[in-house]
């Protein structure tokens, strides 16, 4: 008897629906959630001294969260913060960040012996952040007589966050008269900025210290490339991840993406004081990948953070999301993130869904843990209509991991394997429990939980600091309404949790999508931290219950978002941004008609006091006096960016810098994807010290010499003031634009 395809498809889809029987098997290294979370605990109190207190949440958003990110630990450790972290949680861009960072303070290369721990102390830390001003900032921009502080162009003063002009306009490097380098002080950031392109080619030696947007030969040149292996491995792909269900990582985007994060976030980089021919031309060698691909491992993370020398890393990938078209169609929209939002750590891994374990899914590395949280694209993607799932998988830019289930039984995965399609669909590939899927298959963390909150809110850290750093220029908070409506629908739980933020009026409306046509402006953003909290106390929406009886759920938040204030603002807590907003005021109409005229630079020097006032916070001294405003004691640190403010006189009052939709700048919320596709070195710097002045202003709350007693009492002052000052939403101008009123951004 002859049997068809579809006759045989039939027969082995029921001998595995027969075979269901055979059970579900105990996870290796199973744990009960709460003993998962608790792992750790015992041992960071002994050598702290206290339980773990506050978490550091680094959102998604690629390239952009990155630079954002990277800025946000700057600041955080020059205000002596980062000592005091005891976990960092990371969604794919801000992953591309934690990745630099860890990297940075374990490698041993760079490390130098004897640091006193922790390697998160400003005293240590600083040196990875050290930077120098663009050199076209000054030359076309900035008086250059602000800059005679005693450091010249080719005298960096190593105790300086800070050295100076950049010694060349397009490579930031230079060699003394006799060609050679004597020293190389800030090739950490140097080498970030030349590699943000983490799509580039390395046949095209990728660094360049220019804007890549106006090289499109280049640009063109290396996406044609990709395309052709796209193409390429379609042929490639058919049989094992389209015919069947293998799920093969044979996407050559998928490599060309993750190769580039590691090249520039993992790399450690080319000295040039070493070796000369580290820097040829206009470029800086690649840098050695080869520490972050063997050492760093989570174990070695594991062991650092019991030592107290660094905080608890969590990576937040997605898991168990219905990735197919026809499981999309029954059931569209996202599943609550409390099953689906899974975290691998140095304690193991795990989710609500597929439950947590001691070891790490698929003895995954930490870079590459940090890869599969960034694989934006994917068929478990939420973003775009199910039909685009269709497209995906044949495409090879499927660019997440199937890892096989091991709860399921082997022969349950045998048969799996030889179901062609498009029987496989339907078995074991979606469902609502571990037992009902294959494979965990795990992709980019934003498609659960985006801001990387919910790893913290499960470990109960009392203060929690968000870096909300995802696109959103329209102001709809969409993610932390993802957040507030999935704690208050907690899955299996009988506890509900509410996330409040006194500063944002209606912000309920807008979580529940009764205000569509409204959002929060960015360009007139009244508070530089916003200041939040969650509780199970549905009446607390004021935070300022903020000692709950024993037993009850309470934790503050501290929220950075990268947006401008007005500077017409009512509100007395605008000054803390005087400098920013004064600035853009008074250079807008002058750069308007003349970008690349010296008239600019007259009323940028007021503000930017030749870039000294970078000092590690709190700062005085001769290079500068602070100045500092007080509302309810909060001392706000009047400190602004020359980097930051050339890069907007260049790019706020023209053509290549401004939206067309609403005639505002790009920055401070630039298009995710765009980014990540095609950066610059001087776009990574706005975001960078943009993320940093913002961290910065979280001193008060946290700084040396703030005991518990009075962060509560400061976080009292301050929400409550908040709460009688009220960020009012506007209308949007256009679908995608911000809200308010076109044109208005400065005024």
């Amino acid at each position: 008897m002859n049997l068809s395809n579809l006759q045989i498809g039939a027969v082995l889809v029921f001998i595995g629906i027969l075979s269901g029987g055979c059970g579900i098997q105990p996870l290796p290294g199973g744990l009960k959630k709460e003993d998962y979370l608790n792992q750790g605990v015992a041992v960071r109190k002994q050598v702290k001294g206290s339980e773990p207190k506050l978490g550091l949440a680094l959102a998604g958003g690629g390239t952009k969260a990155a630079d954002f990110s990277i800025g946000v630990l700057q600041g955080l450790t020059e205000a002596g913060i980062m000592e005091e972290v005891d976990a960092v949680s990371t969604v794919s861009g801000g992953g591309y960040a934690a990745l630099w960072y860890f990297s940075r303070l374990l490698n041993p290369e760079e490390n130098n012996e004897g640091v006193v721990a922790p390697l998160t102390s400003s005293d240590y830390a600083s040196q990875f952040f050290r930077d120098c001003i663009p050199l076209k900032y000054i030359e076309t921009y900035l008086d250059t007589d602000t800059h005679k502080e005693g450091v010249s162009r080719h005298n960096y003063d190593s105790n300086l966050p800070w050295s100076g002009p950049c010694p060349a306009p397009e490579t930031n490097y230079d060699r003394d008269q006799n060609g050679v380098f004597s020293q190389d002080p800030v090739r950490y950031q140097n080498h970030l900025r030349g590699y943000q392109d983490v799509f580039a080619w390395n046949w095209r030696r990728p660094f360049g210290y220019k804007e890549t947007t106006l090289d499109q030969l280049r640009v063109g040149v290396e996406y044609a490339g990709t395309v052709l292996l796209t193409l390429g491995s379609i042929a490639v792909n058919f049989v094992p991840n389209v015919i069947f269900d293998w799920e093969f990582p044979l996407s050559t985007s998928r490599l060309q993406y993750q190769q580039g994060i590691l090249r520039a976030y993992g790399a450690t980089p080319s000295d040039c004081a070493q070796r000369n021919d580290y820097c040829v031309g206009g470029f800086r060698l690649q840098g050695d990948e080869n520490w972050v691909r063997t050492s760093l491992t989570f174990d070695k993370l594991r062991e650092e953070y019991e030592k107290g020398t660094i905080p608890l890393w969590i990576i937040n990938a997605t898991a168990g999301e219905n990735r197919d078209f026809f499981s999309a169609l029954a059931h569209p929209g996202q599943k609550p993130f409390q099953m689906t939002s899974f975290e691998l750590s140095p304690y193991g891994s795990g989710s609500g869904l597929f439950g947590y374990s001691r070891a790490v899914i698929g003895d995954r590395m930490p870079w590459q843990a940090v890869t599969i949280s960034a694989a934006f694209l994917d068929a478990q993607q939420k973003v775009y209509p199910p039909w685009v799932n269709i497209m995906l998988n044949p495409s090879t830019l499927n660019w997440g991991v199937s890892l096989s289930n091991l709860q399921v039984h082997w022969f349950q995965r045998a048969i799996h394997k030889v179901i062609p399609g498009p029987f496989y669909l339907f078995h074991l590939r979606s469902g609502d429990s571990a037992e009902k899927y294959v494979n965990v298959r795990l992709s980019d963390g934003g498609q659960s939980e985006n801001l990387g909150a919910y790893a913290l809110i499960q470990r109960k850290l009392p203060d929690i600091i968000l870096s909300d750093h995802s696109a959103d220029r329209s102001g709809k908070m969409e993610d932390v309404c993802r957040l507030k409506r999935g704690l208050e629908r907690e899955h299996g739980s009988a506890t509900h949790l509410y996330v409040y933020f006194p500063a944002l009026d209606r912000l309920n409306d807008f979580c529940d999508q009764k205000e569509s046509e409204q959002g929060y402006d960015i360009f007139h953003w009244e508070h530089p931290i916003l200041l939040g909290c969650i509780t199970d106390n549905a009446k607390n929406d004021t935070c300022m219950n903020d000692e709950p009886a024993p037993g009850s759920h309470f934790q503050r938040l501290f929220l950075i978002k990268p947006a401008f204030p007005s500077v017409k603002s009512g509100n007395k807590l605008g000054v803390a941004l005087k400098g920013i907003k004064d600035i853009l005021a008074k250079t807008n109409d002058t750069c308007k008609n003349e970008s690349n005229s010296k008239a600019c630079a007259p009323s940028a020097v007021p503000a930017c006091r030749a870039l000294y006032d970078g000092q590690p916070y709190p700062y005085s001294g001769q290079l500068g006096q602070r100045k500092a405003d007080s509302v309810g004691g909060w001392k706000y640190e009047d400190f602004v960016s020359c980097e930051l403010l050339g890069f907007l006189m260049q790019n706020s009052s023209n053509g290549n810098g401004i939206n067309g939709s609403d005639r505002c700048p790009y920055i401070p919320q630039n298009d995710t994807k765009w980014i990540t596709a095609n950066s610059s070195p001087f776009l990574f710097g706005a975001y960078r010290e943009l993320g940093r002045y913002y961290a910065r202003q979280l001193g008060w709350f946290f700084g040396h010499g703030s005991n518990a007693s009075q962060k509560r009492a400061r976080y009292r002052e301050a929400v409550a003031y908040q709460d009688n000052n009220r960020l009012k939403p506007g209308t949007i101008a256009k679908e995608g634009g911000k809200a308010g009123t076109i044109g208005d951004c400065f005024k």
